[in-house]
């Protein structure tokens, strides 16, 4: 045996005695631990286990329970294999067995009924005490060595319990699906599919749900016991699965469901495992019956996946809640809310936070999750000692994360926090007991213990997780992984809560580092007075002496400013004394109102200077207070200074009043304090951001300082202040000193009292100067330069020029003036006092140069920095930067951002003049250099804007930075569209050729590449690239250029087309050729046999009258005459087939050539159908054809006689039409053709030609109504098939190749007579079916006439055949005298003929300068003149040596210079074309005393009404031209008589 049974621990024992182990599995050995089989040390119950196993197979004992150590049995199942009675191989039995804890036995020891059936377990009884060793039965398993194993999933399974092995050796005749003969081909068909399946297929066959799977299937249901056996157990699928089955199979309905989930496989504690599936239920159905015969059930296990997402949720909703924690209740509460969501992977969880360290830890219970509150699973508290736990210990190696422990009393924390790794709780049902149901349908048996820590931390972990784990899915690695992961979320998280709750409690420590930091300042402070003394007493002394004005002010500036300096050391040294409590005050009793007030009116100068109204309001009081006068001096000067400082406009003021206290009141209205900034503005160095967004000079010192001294006073400092932006109207502040009224003692040791108002003097003074608008107080400074300034630095090493600016920015008034006194001699100075509104002057009007200080109010330097360097406008101004800050960190920032340079203060005159000259120079030379840059990048932009060609740029790795208008348009792209894209935009048929080139291009050697492809646009370009690291090494990319040569293209297209054409209209020409031929010569050759017989009979009667014959009316000379008639009327059909062909090709030529006229005249409706109708009498009585003509009632209801159309073109469209109704009725049974016509004042319906009803009557004064004439030509031909119809109107279509050859025709009377009905506004149709005949329906539009009341006409007479056509031979003169002139002497003699039959005299000219002598012989005796010998001349128009379009030019010529009358000419012609007809005109072929026009002749004979022609179309009508011969007589005599 080499297969495994899923990894069950398997021995196989030979049946023989004694039993001896013959293989066994790993499991085995794993399952059976250290017990002892053999015979000398065997385990207790190892006798009673042999004679289990020997004892036959029974439904009594199929399993047997041994003791294999105090907490763990071992249960044995067991199954005989019995060879065949022919082999000679021995028994064997399968020992299976199987670990049970004791949390899956009853009380009584028995395998507890949840996981384990114990129905049939034998247990051994209990050894008894009289029972010695001797008197047991001794029996071994003898141990052989194992077999191969075969655990691998992947190994096949044995071949009796394979699927296909079950399904060839099945015995069906058995079941209800009957011997596998008698089952359909469906079925067999679906086998085969499962079969070879990958996934898991199925099939339910049968009404018992007969399963047939595949071994891929077999992993899911009891195999191999349902193979081919009934399913059909309800229960066992659930109701609404089994619903799904009964649909399935009794209605054919398939259903399908995703990530389903499916309870088919017990874990190893005998619970169900989570499994979901996506499967569907797909019905049979036998071919032929229609019968449901089962149903195909493929699923794919997606257990993995959806457990994956879900788990996966989890995590981002712990992650995402964690984040947001800000303290470890809130880390743990998030913690618990997102575990909650769910309960199947996180069934219970408790929270414990670890304080401590290694002498002993306490863990203490934060959160949890389905644990009730007070449950001995969930301590609050659990104390863990240290010598439990190893700070130092790491876990072994990454494949032991977690740890077993089956100490099922309490949870192990001390071995979680000892090793550092998850402990799993094997059996935990003790502990749990009582806890709610949270999911499934029992607690889980399993949890896991999760210490919260990192790799890198040498200390306890500081949290701990309990964790139930689900019931139903077995704790397997990827379970393991996501444990692992989400206690890494959790730790991260943790450490920066932990770290945030550490830096809170480090913020008292910060304080105490800033009174530090404030100690070393004011110590700094005392050390800087000792040389400020030695700088302001030599400037006193200097200012004493005899200066000039400009040295004065210098040293008045110096002078003041050490004098700011001095006040702000004196305060630092107070806060010094103060906080280190060596500051007592000299308290005496002072007026305060006078004190007050002295103080104010030091103040008011400079208020009133600034047009702000200063109020002083005192309470009187007759008692003293008791203060310190020189530190309160410095409070309320203070006040008043930042009043002044902070006002704008409005009032100050300042009021004193008594209660309990005294409260010394400054109101102002200034720009005020924000709220939220009212706590700190007495904390020192703090400047509210509305002083400093207004640039107010300041050292944040002044209010703290003043709160201190109150202090000291026992009394407090208030202030109530409100902003614009927060009232949205009023603002300002007040500050209230509040002096409390009590008597104090002085100190004293204290220092000496200095004069009172020094202080509030010299701060009042410098509060002058604030805004002030001169440069200084006193003596104005002169602008013009002394002649030191201007030798500061040689004019030969400076190179500044007049017209040069400086913008000069800095927030303090006496360094701008300072710098300003440097620069002025040498350019122009611009100042402004913060970033913001050097911003907008440099906007404006940009200078030369830019020199700023880094610390400004609104925008500082560095900020003035970034907005000069983003604005286009001034990004090349070079700017200068002054700072007192020192740190490099500053000075790298300001240079990385695009500054020249940084000066430090105090700086040099003559190093900061060399270093702005400098920077100037240099930004002058950039700005002329990037002007002229940018006028050169605009003209070659608008160069390759407007440019014609594409020009296109790349780099060296051939990606496209830049392509023109040009190039766009050639590709199709838009302004937006990306350039890379352009190989996407080249037509399919070049891109792999151009796109080879390309790289070609890129990687290759050429210095120039031309290429030539086509875009999808249809464009097609020719390129030249250029590789510019050919042309110059310093250079990369390439460059092109475009040529539009699509011309080219589509000139070889045109010429292709024309090609094509003419060719086509070449074998257009040839068929024309073939079928006209055809046509043709068929009526031809009748013609030649009819009129051989009419000669041979003719010969023959004229033979008997040479004789002297004398012939009598026999009956045979009747019948050859009769037949002779035939004969000539045969010939005369055959004309008028042969003038039918030759109006279709002239009417096919002008179609095609667009040279097809229209000519509207009035005509009435019933005669002009008769005379078309008339034509065709002889051949339809010849052919014994029925021909119909009915008119519609329309024209009865409509009152229509009389209709405005081309009617010689109607009649061309009836005469196709009813041409090929003859030729394909004649051949049939029934032969009848019926022509209908109606009209309506409407078109058809769309799809139809069909008339529809009038509806109304013609109105009797109305003109030029829109009407619509509908025709139908109905026979009882042959019919025509669908396809036949749907080809029928093209061009030389005959509907099949079986039509010419039994029917003839030409193919284009149909194709012209759809191409007409277009032309008048119309369409046709064609309505047949084989074997009923046809019928052609058109309809055109046409209009009422001018004159709508016509006389009704007379009935047309049938047209007699050509043998009864007579001439009138009275109606002429006898003295007429014509002349024929025709080439060919055939028509020549035919027509002379006629005409002498006719009683004309006839001349014949042969071409037209015969014509011409025989008509200039004559002259007239009588008349002095010439005159024609002739009335009429009958001239054909193509003749050799002068033809006759020539022979009338001379004629007209001639008459022109003479007197002689105008000869009247008609022309003789076959063709028919405008262009010849207007060429004879033109020649003089009109006259106009005959009214002469053009006639076009019908080819049923009829002519217009019109007699006056003179350009007749052959073939004419002999009594037509007897008649424009008698009309010219009768004109010659009208001549003579007036002559």
């Amino acid at each position: 045996m080499e297969w495994d049974l899923a990894g069950v621990p398997i021995r196989y024992l030979e049946s023989s005695s004694p039993c001896s182990i013959v293989w066994g599995n790993a499991k085995w050995r794993e399952a059976i631990g250290g017990l002892c089989l053999d015979g000398q040390g065997a385990t207790t119950g190892v006798g009673e286990l042999l004679e289990w196993v020997e004892q036959p197979d029974s439904t009594e004992a199929d399993s047997f329970l041994l003791d294999a150590d105090p907490s763990t049995k071992l249960l044995f199942a067991k199954t005989s294999m019995t060879p065949p009675t022919t082999s000679t191989a021995p028994a064997y039995r399968v020992v299976t067995s199987v670990r049970v804890g004791r949390s899956h036995l009853q009380q009584d020891g028995q395998p507890s009924t949840t996981s384990i059936d114990t129905s049939s377990v034998h247990t051994p009884p209990p050894a008894s005490p009289s029972d010695s060793p001797s008197k047991k039965r001794r029996r071994s398993l003898v141990l052989q060595p194992d077999r191969p194993s075969s655990a691998d999933p992947d190994s096949p399974k044995p071949p009796q319990s394979g699927c296909q092995y079950l399904l060839d050796h099945k015995d069906w005749s058995k079941t209800s699906l009957g011997p596998r003969s008698t089952w359909s081909p469906v079925i067999e068909t679906m086998i085969n599919t499962v079969m070879y399946s990958k996934t898991q297929d199925a099939l339910w066959l049968g009404p018992e749900f007969n399963m047939i799977y595949n071994d891929n299937y077999s992993a899911i249901v009891d195999h191999p016991g349902l193979f081919g056996k009934s399913a059909n157990s309800p229960e066992a699928w659930g109701p609404s699965v089994s619903g799904l089955i009964d649909r399935c199979l009794n209605d054919g309905e398939a259903c399908y469901r995703k990530d389903d989930l499916l309870l088919y496989r017990r874990g190893p504690r005998g619970h169900f495992v989570e499994k979901y599936h996506t499967w569907s239920f797909v019905p049979l159905f036998d071919n032929e019956t229609g019968k449901v015969l089962g149903m195909f059930n493929p699923t794919m296990e997606t257990t993995d996946a959806v457990l994956a997402a879900r788990r996966q949720e989890t995590l981002r909703d712990v992650a995402e809640q964690v984040q947001l924690a800000r303290t470890t209740r809130q880390f743990f509460d998030g913690l618990a809310e997102m575990a909650a969501r769910n309960p199947k992977d996180v069934p219970f969880l408790l929270c414990y936070s670890v304080t401590g360290e290694a002498g002993g830890v306490q863990l203490t219970l934060e959160s949890s999750v389905g644990v009730p509150k007070d449950h001995p699973a969930a301590p609050a508290t659990v104390n863990v000692l240290s010598s439990s736990i190893d700070p130092t210990s790491r876990p072994v190696s990454e494949g032991t994360r977690c740890v077993t422990s089956y100490d099922d009393a309490a949870w192990p924390f001390a071995q979680a926090l000892g090793s550092r790794r998850s402990i799993v709780v094997d059996d935990c049902s003790n502990i749990i007991a009582g806890l709610p149901l949270r999911q499934w349908d029992h607690l889980p048996e399993s949890a896991i213990v999760v210490p919260i820590w990192t790799d890198t931390s040498t200390g306890v972990p500081r949290a701990v997780l309990i964790m139930g784990l689900n019931l139903l899915c077995p704790l397997d690695s990827a379970y393991e992984d996501w444990i692992h992961v989400l206690g890494a979320h959790l730790t991260s998280s943790l450490s920066s809560v932990r770290a945030y709750e550490a830096e809170q409690q480090r913020l008292p420590d910060k304080e105490r580092m800033e009174r530090a930091k404030t100690a070393w300042f004011q110590g700094a402070a005392h050390d800087i007075r000792t040389p400020l003394t030695l700088v302001a007493g030599p400037l006193e002394d200097t200012l004493a002496t005899a200066l000039t004005p400009k040295q004065r002010s210098s040293l008045v500036l110096a002078q003041r400013n050490v004098a700011r300096i001095q006040r702000l050391i004196t305060s630092l040294l107070d806060f010094s004394r103060i906080e280190a409590g060596k500051l007592s005050g000299r308290f005496v009793p002072t007026d305060l109102g006078r004190f007050v007030g002295d103080l104010a009116a030091l103040f008011r100068p400079a208020a009133e200077r600034r047009q702000i109204a200063f109020n002083v309001e005192l309470d009187p009081s007759e008692s003293s207070v008791y203060i310190d006068p020189l530190l309160l001096e410095t409070v309320v000067t203070n006040l008043l200074s930042n009043a002044v400082k902070y006002t704008e406009e409005g009032n100050i003021t300042v009021r004193l009043s008594y209660d309990s206290h005294a409260d010394i009141d400054v109101i102002d209205t200034g720009c005020g304090i924000p709220a939220g900034e009212l706590q700190a503005v007495t904390d020192r160095f703090h400047r509210a951001t509305t002083a400093l967004a207004r640039g107010i000079e300041g050292t944040g010192i002044g209010l703290a300082l003043a709160k201190e001294i109150l202090g000291l006073h026992g009394g407090e400092l208030f202030i109530y202040s409100q902003t614009a932006e927060e009232t949205g109207g009023p603002h300002g502040s007040t500050f209230r000193a509040r002096i409390p009224l009590v008597e104090r003692s002085s100190d004293v040791d204290g220092p000496e009292p200095a004069s009172f108002g020094a202080y509030g003097k010299a701060v009042a003074a410098d509060a002058m100067l604030w805004n002030q608008s001169d440069d200084w107080p006193g003596t104005p400074i002169s602008e013009t330069p002394s002649d030191l300034e201007r030798h500061l630095i040689p004019a030969d090493v400076l190179v500044f020029d007049p017209t040069d600016t400086v913008l000069l920015v800095d927030d303090n008034r006496d360094m701008r003036a300072y710098i300003k006194r440097i620069f002025t001699p040498y350019c122009n100075v611009i100042e402004a006092t913060d970033g913001e509104e050097a911003l907008g002057i440099a906007r404006v009007n940009p200078p030369n140069l830019i020199l700023s200080d880094m610390m400004m109010p609104k925008l500082d330097g560095h900020g003035l920095l970034v907005a000069i360097r983003n604005d286009p406008r001034t990004r090349l101004v070079p700017m200068v930067l002054l700072s007192a800050a020192s740190d490099d960190e500053v000075r790298f920032a300001a240079l990385t951002a695009g500054a020249e340079d940084f000066i430090l203060k105090p700086f040099k005159p003559k190093e900061l003049l060399a270093r702005v000259q400098l920077h100037m120079q240099v930004g002058k030379r950039l700005i002329s250099l990037e002007a002229l840059y940018a006028q050169r990048e605009k003209e070659i932009a608008l160069l390759s804007d407007y440019c014609p060609s594409g020009i296109v740029r790349a780099d060296a790795a051939g990606n496209l930075q830049y392509c023109n208008d040009a190039w766009r348009t050639f590709a199709g792209m838009g302004s937006d569209d990306d350039p890379l894209s352009w190989p996407q935009r080249v037509d399919k048929e070049t891109l792999a050729r151009m796109m080879t080139q390309w790289d070609e291009i890129i990687r290759g050697d050429q210095r120039e590449t031309q290429m030539t492809w086509k875009w999808l646009t249809g464009k097609t370009v020719s390129a030249t690239f250029i590789r510019l690291d050919k042309v110059d090494p310093a250079m990369s990319g390439i460059l092109g250029c475009l040529s539009d040569i699509s011309y080219q293209e589509e000139r070889m297209q045109e010429a292709e087309r024309r090609r094509i054409e003419a060719e086509e209209s070449k074998k257009q020409q040839e068929l024309i050729v073939d079928v006209t031929s055809h046509e043709i010569r068929t009526p031809v050759s009748a013609i030649l046999h009819c009129s051989s017989l009419v000669k041979e009979n003719l010969a023959v009667i004229q033979a008997h009258l040479k004789r002297g014959d004398s012939l009598k009316p026999s009956e045979d000379l009747l019948r050859q005459i009769k037949e002779d008639i035939e004969a000539l009327e045969s010939i005369h059909q055959c004309g008028l087939v042969q003038e039918r062909i030759a109006n279709d090709v002239l009417s096919l030529a002008r179609v095609q050539l667009d040279m097809l006229t229209f000519y509207d005249v009035d005509m009435n409706l019933r005669q002009q159908a008769q005379m078309i109708l008339a034509v065709f009498g002889p051949e339809v009585k010849m052919k014994n054809i029925d021909l119909r003509l009915e008119f519609g009632e329309s024209l009865d209801q409509s009152g229509i006689t009389i209709i405005k159309t081309d009617h010689v073109r109607l009649g061309q469209i009836m005469t196709n039409l009813i041409s090929n109704a003859i030729r394909f009725t004649a051949p049939s049974s029934v032969r009848r053709i019926t022509v209908r016509l109606d009209v309506a004042f409407s078109p058809p319906m769309p799809g139809t030609c069909a008339a529809p009803p009038v509806g109304r009557h013609l109105p009797s004064e109305t003109e030029d109504i829109p009407v619509w004439l509908y025709v139908a030509v109905s026979d009882t031909g042959p019919g025509l098939t669908p396809d036949e119809s749907a080809v029928l109107f093209q061009q030389f279509s005959q509907g099949s190749k079986m039509i010419h050859s039994r029917y003839g025709g030409s193919g284009l009377g149909l194709f012209i007579c759809r191409k007409m009905a277009e032309l008048l506004g119309g369409r046709i149709e064609v309505v047949s079916k084989p074997g009923a005949g046809s019928v052609f329906r058109f309809f055109i539009q046409t209009s009422t006439p001018t004159t709508p009341s016509v006389p009704d006409p007379a009935p047309v007479e049938e047209r007699p055949p050509v043998s009864e056509v007579s001439v009138d031979a009275d109606m002429l003169s006898d003295r007429m005298r014509v002349l024929v002139v025709e080439d060919n002497i055939i028509s020549q003699t035919v027509l002379r003929r006629q005409l002498v039959k006719a009683g004309l005299t006839c001349d014949v000219a042969n071409h037209g300068q015969e014509a011409l002598n025989l008509i200039f012989t004559d002259k007239s005796p009588e008349l002095d003149r010439w005159t024609s010998p002739y009335a009429v001349v009958f001239m054909d128009l193509e003749m050799p040596v002068m033809d006759g379009v020539t022979a009338v030019k001379e004629i007209r010529k001639t008459e022109q210079g003479s007197s002689r009358a105008k000869q009247t000419v008609i022309a003789l012609t076959g063709n028919a074309r405008q262009e010849r007809i207007d060429q004879a005109l033109a020649a003089g072929m009109d006259d106009g005393a005959c009214g002469i026009a053009v006639s076009r002749w019908t080819s049923w004979g009829g002519c217009d009404a019109d007699w006056g022609v003179l350009v007749v179309i052959k073939p004419y009508k002999l009594n037509d031209l007897l008649e424009r011969v008698r009309k010219a007589g009768s004109k010659e005599e009208g001549e003579h008589v007036s002559s």
